[in-house]
């Protein structure tokens, strides 16, 4: 069972790598091969991974089609459907999953049977689950930034089956055509709770963790909040999954053994482990259900079958078998469930304690076999957390010590209770959820303390490669006793933590045009210093690319420090991340225009003749001078980088009297060859002067998809293709890298668009 259910799952990450859907018709082959798995047992695991790459790829085929089609982008169109989330408020709009049943363009109503996700900015109405309304809005493809270490937000809108997203447009022309409490009675259920958790809990800073715990919404946490629990590793008890329904399916299991027990006439008729089993099964399901049936409730829900379907039908069945009817059911119900981290870390976390248990002695110290348990889970699943997040929370495993039973067997019970109460006796409900808030205020001193502790968490970005040889030498380290050679796994986890991504080598640098739409962010690396050109926007208090863009990618290539931080001026589009950067990464200088809007943070002008050299690499300010009245885009730094085979000259947004300066006062010695486009290529910049000055060889322009500025302009563009001068623009690239070497020339890699381009990518 266990080999045809792990080519059925190599199957599916097969398809996940391409990035073209083979035909659809190639996928109704699957119903003639599945009976080939009985029939030809020495090919099961082979036709096992073919089957598993037809299943995905038949699942694909139906979230991917019928697309939204790009005439639609931008223009007013009519939607009907159903709200089928419930409204998040995001700081001045409301946000919800929209699932149109039809939508009307060009004055006839089309066919859109998909779901989209809406904001509501302003005049939004009192918005409930299972609403059905009728609305104007403008809705775009899925777009998302492409970096390395980046989140894949085109990839998640997929695998969650959202298909396009946009805003509402004219809130008086907006009509509510049904308020079902029929169509959605779980989902409107989960609303009411959220409700009475938010009137019983009124102002309280913990109202968003109750939320989360009772019905697994967890829009209302803090940025705070969820910065403490990942630097603890603790952010897994806000997910509604294996953890928090197993504890409760576990508590109901041995509550019932212990009442049914009771009864004699109850156990003849039935054995209370059957009973039992059966009673923590519904209790597991009913929970699932009011945390919204997500992915990894699902994927909780049927691993608690499997294991307590073996129990009512009394099988007596190998764990490591139970596992492996529970993942095949997993992958046929949601095969894109490999696409979620969850997936990953989740059946690893089973596959690691069942693996560490095997031929043991059964537990007789519990704290001290739990405290054990969390140092496993810990080194088991410290080579996936790292590839994947770049991240770990070496205290984890002391915060899970204590974070595991107190919110398993405490603040969750309490909070369900609480919550379940409320609306029938408020009173007592309000009783029970401030309990539970006040555990979590304690909890919370503890994690903030374990937080603050020296080497509390590790940064490090190992090569996706560095997983292979670690998952080994995790199995030969967590081997029983008196295995032979248990120290090798030491030896096999080497190039996880000590191969790093490469670096420039003395006299050579490496420049990185980040993708943050409409805006701008560069990295500039030599071989022991880093300097950050500009940091994106920042689009609220949730969102800002700092956070988003900026630090996953210097996280990606091992970079923990910057040299030299440098805001080319006061814009939000190249000023907004670098709070969120100031804050999570060191940086030992900033240099900007304008120190005045960075608070209290110390900063340098950037004038003009400002020069260093690092590793053999100089850098040059060249604007603006001293003496300097303009202000805005004219104010911006203008910085030049050179080595011995080639020069970029970065030059934000910059317009004609800029550009005049630097004319006039540099002549030839603007010379680049590789120059980020001006004010991404305006009609006020790109001066022909400057462009005879600078006569570069490859132009960068940093672009926003569908951008409300119509950039760049078509006449700029035709410029620069005049003087036969070639363009990249981060639009179709994503992050776009040069390497300068000393002495063979300059390298351009492959942008990260096309790198790391899948199936679901949507194309320009």
């Amino acid at each position: 069972m266990l080999p045809t259910t792990l080519g059925f799952l190599a199957g599916i990450i097969l398809l996940q790598q391409c990035s073209v859907l083979p035909p659809a018709i190639l996928s109704l082959s699957l119903f003639v091969l599945v009976p080939s798995l009985i029939k030809f047992r020495n090919l099961r695991v082979i036709l096992a991974v073919i089957c598993g790459f037809l299943w995905a790829s038949l699942s694909a085929h139906t979230r991917l089609y019928p697309e939204f089609e790009r005439k639609w982008e931008g223009t007013d169109l009519v939607l009907e459907g159903t709200i089928v989330s419930i409204p998040e408020q995001r700081d001045r709009a409301k946000r919800f999953i929209f699932e149109i049943s039809r939508l009307k363009y060009d004055g006839d109503w089309k066919k859109f049977p998909r779901r989209v996700r809406l904001n509501w900015y302003t005049q939004a109405p009192a918005l409930r689950l299972g609403q059905q309304w009728r609305l104007m809005a403008r809705l775009k493809r899925p777009w998302s930034f492409k970096n390395p270490g980046g989140f894949d937000y085109e990839g998640w809108l997929f695998q969650k089956g959202i298909r396009a997203t946009g805003y509402v447009r004219q809130s008086e022309a907006a009509q509510l055509l049904a308020e079902s409490t029929i169509t959605k009675p779980i989902g409107i259920m989960r609303q009411a709770l959220a409700t009475h958790i938010t009137q019983a809990l009124d102002a309280d800073s913990n109202r968003g963790i109750v939320i989360a715990l009772t019905i697994g919404e967890r829009s209302a946490i803090s940025a705070a909040q969820w910065s403490l629990l990942l630097n603890t590793g603790t952010n897994h008890l806000l997910a509604i999954s294996g953890l928090h329904i197993g504890l409760i399916a576990g508590l109901a299991y041995f509550f019932v053994v212990r009442i049914w027990r009771f009864w004699g006439t109850l156990c003849r008729k039935w054995p209370a482990q059957r009973a039992a089993a059966l009673l923590a099964l519904l209790t597991g399901i009913g929970y699932a259900l009011l945390a919204g049936f997500s992915v990894p409730t699902q994927r909780a829900v049927i691993m608690l079958c499997a294991v307590m379907g073996a129990v009512i039908l009394d099988r007596n069945t190998h764990p490591m078998h139970t596992l492996a009817v529970a993942l095949l059911a997993v992958l046929i119900w949601d095969p894109l469930a490999v696409l979620s981290s969850g997936f990953w870390l989740s059946f690893g976390a089973v596959i690691i304690i069942l693996y560490s248990i095997h031929g043991r002695a059964h537990f007789k110290r519990p704290w001290w076999d739990l405290g054990r348990l969390q140092w496993i889970l810990a080194l088991g699943l410290l080579p996936l957390t790292l590839v994947m997040f770049h991240r770990v929370a070496l205290i984890a495993p002391m915060a899970n010590l204590i974070a595991v039973p107190v919110v398993g067997f405490f603040i969750v019970p309490i909070t369900l209770m609480g919550s379940l109460v409320t609306p029938i006796i408020p009173s007592v409900g309000k009783i029970a959820l401030g309990l539970s808030s006040e555990l979590l205020d304690l909890l919370w001193m503890i994690l903030d303390f374990l937080a603050g502790l020296p080497f509390a968490k590790w940064h490090h970005a190992p090569p996706s490669w560095t997983l292979w040889p670690s998952v080994l030498g995790i199995a030969v380290l967590l081997a029983p006793r008196g295995w032979p050679g248990r120290w090798l796994g030491v030896v096999l986890l080497l190039p996880l933590v000590f191969v790093i991504p490469k670096k420039p080598i003395r006299g050579e640098y490496f420049f990185t045009l980040l993708d943050v739409g409409q805006g701008l962010s560069a990295v500039i690396e030599t071989r022991d210093h880093v300097l950050v050109y500009d940091t994106g926007a920042r689009f609220s208090q949730y969102f800002n690319l700092g956070d988003a863009v900026v630090i996953p990618y210097l996280r990606s290539r091992g970079i923990d420090d910057i040299d030299v931080l440098m805001i080319s001026h006061g814009d939000n589009d190249h000023i907004g991340g670098a709070n969120a950067i100031l804050k999570n990464i060191t940086v030992q200088e900033i240099m900007t225009s304008v120190p005045d809007k960075l608070g209290q943070k110390p900063a340098v002008n950037c004038l003009a003749e400002q020069r260093w050299i690092w590793d053999d690499v100089i850098f040059e300010v060249l604007h603006p001078p001293a003496a300097w009245q303009h202000h805005g885009n004219n104010q911006s730094c203008v910085l030049r980088v050179q080595n011995n085979t080639g020069a970029v000259l970065l030059t934000a947004d910059i317009e004609v009297a800029a550009e005049r300066y630097l004319v006039e006062n540099y002549g030839e010695a603007l010379a680049s060859d590789i120059l980020l486009i001006p004010h991404h290529a305006s009609t006020t910049s790109s001066s022909l002067p400057f462009l005879n000055a600078v006569e570069p060889e490859l132009a960068l322009l940093p672009l926003g998809y569908r951008n409300r500025f119509g950039f760049p302009n078509r006449d700029i563009i035709d410029r620069y293709h005049e003087r036969g001068i070639r363009i990249l623009d981060t639009l179709s690239q994503g992050a776009i890298r040069i390497d300068i070497h000393p002495h063979d020339g300059i390298d351009l890699l492959q942008g990260y668009r096309q790198q790391d381009k899948r199936y679901w990518s949507t194309s320009l």
